[in-house]
């Protein structure tokens, strides 16, 4: 790719980062170290980027620079991951990627026409977040993951630093806040959560009574979710739409798009996003996601019968905890 077709690209890819076009200059000032007039010669395209400018811009505004490269052919897409040390998997890194997520909504959230959709064969985070067990053992389940010593503490021993409950807080915020959302779920919704609260309650880790607390926080959470599917909104009055997908839906993937700015999205080992800003991954996911709504059916506002028997399901899978 020519430098001057690059260059361009990488212009128009920090304006479409920015929610609005008149703090370019600003933004490449503070973000550069750079005077007024050199970010000038910069957007006007008479002074190359360097790359280490590049570098820099694409680590504070979520630019691909891979992608940038990759315009204009149709080999392939790219995908960012957070990536964290394996060997030093710890609450800050777990912070780290709820983080990256949270600035990915963030960059769509303020902008035009917002759309997002997710499909889904277990609990979206956002959904427990709300729920102080549920978001700990969220948790604990992601710490048991990274445990490679073979002891691990008891559920009761975990305490949840306040930085990770203020991230929780902003992921469920952050999903809230979009004006439309829709999620397509598996009929065995809380089956996952079930078995995973069953195995940790069999090696001794998680107690009678913690078991039953957390299976209380579930029917809560049963309760509001149909009672959210009834309305068709948040309390703020966001509009959301549930529906009961009647096929096997894969994986947690989904797209949060808005006027320029789309993303694609695919779940990964428990809490990690891989995204997409590629537009053919976005309308591609956004098709896939539209034909599986055909095999499923809306449980908001409409389809009570199918949202009665759906929840009257959950509740028979919590009964067996």
């Amino acid at each position: 790719m020519e430098t001057k077709t690059l260059n361009n690209s990488l212009i128009e890819a920090i304006k479409q980062s920015l929610p609005t076009p008149g703090g370019l200059a600003g933004t490449l000032m503070e973000i550069l170290s750079i005077g007024k007039e050199a970010a000038y010669r910069r957007l006007r395209g008479e002074v190359a980027f360097t790359l280490a400018e590049a570098s820099l811009l694409g680590k504070a505004l979520g630019i691909s620079l891979d992608q940038l490269l990759s315009a204009g052919t149709t080999a392939g897409a790219t995908f960012h991951l957070c990536m964290t040390d394996p060997e030093e998997e710890t609450l800050a890194t777990y912070c780290l990627t709820a983080k990256d997520i949270l600035r990915n909504y963030a960059a769509v959230r303020q902008r035009p026409g917002v759309e997002y959709c997710m499909a889904s064969d277990a609990i979206p985070h956002s959904f427990y977040l709300g729920y102080e067990g549920l978001s700990k053992f969220l948790l604990y389940q992601w710490l048991y993951r990274q445990n490679k010593t073979g002891s691990m503490k008891h559920f009761a021993d975990l305490e949840v630093p306040f930085e990770v409950r203020e991230v929780h807080r902003q992921c469920r915020e952050a999903v809230r806040a979009l004006p439309h959302s829709g999620f397509i779920w598996n009929e065995l919704l809380f089956l996952p959560p079930v078995n995973d609260i069953r195995y940790f309650h069999d090696l001794r880790l998680v107690t009678e009574k913690e078991k039953n607390l957390l299976k209380e926080e579930l029917l809560s959470l049963v309760d509001s979710l149909e009672s959210l599917a009834g309305k068709g909104e948040y309390e703020n009055g966001n509009k959301l739409y549930f529906y009961s997908s009647h096929i096997h839906t894969e994986a947690t993937c989904g797209f949060l798009g808005a006027d320029t700015l789309k993303l694609s999205f695919i779940r990964l080992y428990a809490t990690h996003i891989l995204f997409s800003t590629d537009q053919r991954v976005f309308a591609y996911q956004k098709s896939r996601l539209q034909s599986l709504i055909k095999y499923s059916t809306l449980m908001s506002v409409s389809g009570e019968r199918q949202r009665i028997r759906f929840f009257e399901r959950q509740r028979a899978f919590l009964a067996e905890l």
